[in-house]
C-alpha cells in the first residue's frame, strides 16, 4: 500500500506541475524525453542537446508497458492502471534524487526538468515485447496505449507520442546512438534483447534499403527486426533446452555445442538472406549493443562447463552464452567485434529532432515532424 501511494503522490504532484514555474529562465535548453517501453521494464530518460553535445538524464525504472496485455509477470488488464500512472509519476520522480541502493549509490541522479528544460519530443516508444501483444491482444494493446496517452498528456499540459517501434525503427535508433561516436557511417550494429534483435547497417545496393537523414547526409540504411530471436523469447521456443541447462558440459562429457543449437528456432533460409545482405555492404566494422554489453567471453566455460551460478537468470545462463554467439555467426557477423555503450534511446532522440526519417518513406515518415517528403 504505501509504494501505491507514493506512485500517486508522485503523479499528483506533476499534474499539479504542468503550469509553468514564474521566473523561469527564458532560454531552456531543448530536450527530448523518451521512455523505453522494454520487455523487462519501462525506463525514463530525458536528453539535452548542449553546445558540447548530448547530455542523458536517467529516470526510475517501472513496470512493463506490455505485460498486462500479454498477461505475463503475474500482470493482467486488470493492472494497466496502475502500470500506466507509475510510467506518468516517473516524471516528477525523476526531478529528486532516487532512492539509495545496497551499495550506497543512487538508482538515478534528480534532474529538474521543469526549471531546465524546453520539452520538444515526449514519447513512450515500446518494442518487440509489445510487438507481441499487438498481435496477440489487439484490442486490449489499443486501450492500453490510450489509458497511457490520456495520462500523460493531461499531466504534463501537451501532446505525446504513445506508441510501438517498428523493427525497423527500433534497429535505426540503434544504429543512430553509435554513429555519434564513429568517424563515419560505414558500420553496422546488431542489437539483442529479450523479446527480439536487430541488425543495421547502410548498404547501397541492398533492395531492402531505406533512405535515412544522417548528419545532414542521406544515407540507405538495412535495418531488419527478427521478432521471437531476443535471448528470452529464443529460450521459450527451444526444442530441446535439457541440452542448454547450466553445467551441461559437466554432467555429459559428449555434450557439443551442437546439441543447444540444434533445438534454435531460426526461420529457414534467414540466415542466408541477411548473410547476403551483409556481403552486397561490405561492412567491416560491427559493434554490438543492448544484451551483448552484459556478456563475458568467460560465461560459455563458466555456466556451460562449470557449475557456476549466474546472478541474473541462472536457468538460461549457458543457453544465453551458446545463443548470442550462434546468433552473430548465423547473420555472418564476426563474433570479435567491438561493443557499442549507447542507448537505442539517444538515436530515437536524435531522429526527433533531425526528422531522420523524413524520406523513409510509409509506414515510418507519418510520424516525422515534417511529414512525408518526396
Amino acid at each position: 500500500m504505501q509504494q501505491i501511494a507514493m506512485v500517486f503522490l508522485a503523479f499528483g504532484m506533476l499534474a499539479c506541475s504542468a503550469t509553468p514555474r514564474e521566473g523561469r529562465p527564458a532560454n531552456h535548453v531543448a530536450c527530448q524525453v523518451i521512455f523505453d517501453a522494454g520487455s523487462s521494464g519501462t525506463r525514463l530518460y530525458i536528453y539535452q542537446l548542449t553546445a558540447s553535445g548530448w547530455v542523458k538524464h536517467s529516470g526510475p525504472r517501472t513496470a512493463a508497458l506490455a505485460d498486462p496485455v500479454r498477461g505475463i509477470s503475474n500482470q493482467t488488464m486488470a493492472d494497466a492502471e496502475a502500470v500506466t500512472d507509475s510510467i506518468v509519476a516517473a516524471m516528477a520522480q525523476i526531478q529528486q534524487d532516487g532512492p539509495l541502493q545496497s551499495d550506497g549509490m543512487l538508482k538515478w541522479k534528480g534532474f529538474e526538468w521543469e526549471t531546465n528544460c524546453q520539452l520538444e519530443t515526449v514519447a513512450v516508444y515500446a518494442t518487440a515485447g509489445m510487438r507481441l501483444a499487438e498481435r496477440q491482444h489487439p484490442a486490449d494493446t489499443e486501450s492500453l496505449w490510450e489509458m497511457l496517452n490520456l495520462k500523460l498528456s493531461k499531466a504534463l499540459g501537451r501532446s505525446v507520442t504513445t506508441r510501438t517501434l517498428t523493427g525497423f525503427e527500433e534497429g535505426l535508433f540503434a544504429w543512430l546512438a553509435t554513429r555519434e561516436e564513429q568517424p563515419d557511417a560505414n558500420f553496422g550494429i546488431v542489437e539483442m534483447g529479450g523479446a527480439s534483435a536487430q541488425i543495421s547497417f547502410p548498404c547501397q545496393a541492398c533492395t531492402d534499403s531505406r533512405w535515412v537523414l544522417v548528419q545532414g547526409v542521406d544515407v540507405p540504411l538495412v535495418s531488419i527486426s527478427f521478432s521471437g530471436l531476443g535471448q528470452d523469447e529464443a529460450w521459450k521456443t527451444h526444442s530441446n533446452p535439457s541440452e542448454c541447462s547450466p553445467g551441461i558440459g559437466l554432467r555429459d562429457s559428449a555434450w557439443r555445442v551442437a546439441d543447444c543449437t540444434d533445438g534454435v528456432a531460426l526461420p529457414a533460409g534467414l540466415g542466408d538472406s541477411i548473410r547476403g545482405f551483409v556481403e552486397q555492404a561490405d561492412i567491416h566494422r560491427w559493434h554490438l549493443a543492448g544484451a551483448f554489453l552484459f556478456s563475458k567471453h568467460s560465461d560459455f566455460g563458466d555456466y556451460c562447463q562449470n557449475d557456476i551460478v549466474s546472478a541474473y537468470k541462472p536457468k538460461t545462463s549457458c543457453f544465453r552464452a551458446i545463443y548470442q554467439a550462434y546468433f552473430l555467426s548465423s547473420m555472418g557477423v564476426p563474433i570479435s567485434t567491438e561493443l557499442s555503450q549507447v542507448d537505442w534511446t539517444l538515436g530515437a532522440a536524435i531522429c526527433a529532432r533531425d526528422s531522420c526519417l523524413a524520406k523513409a518513406g510509409p509506414p515510418e515518415c507519418r510520424w516525422s515532424r515534417g511529414g512525408c517528403v518526396d
